[in-house]
């Protein structure tokens, strides 16, 4: 939908890698290069338990641009 955005992040177990960190510094990147916040506070984060599961979501959000057109915001 052209409100929201997904995204699938790799996290290696190898490093102690922080989620709420890495999505504030994205919309804090983002944020600085338009010059004003778009953002929500929060947001909704699931994780992918297995391979089916992964090309399930991953399916989800390479079509989910079909869906604009049913979004009430668009």
């Amino acid at each position: 939908m052209p409100n929201h955005i997904h995204m699938i992040i790799s996290m290696d177990n190898e490093y102690c890698v922080n989620l709420s960190r890495i999505i504030k510094q994205y919309k804090g990147s983002v944020t600085k290069q338009i010059g004003y916040s778009i953002w929500q506070k929060s947001y909704y984060e699931h994780i992918i338990r297995n391979e089916k599961e992964y090309y399930n979501i991953r399916e989800y959000i390479q079509n989910n641009i079909i869906n604009w057109k049913h979004d009430k915001y668009f």
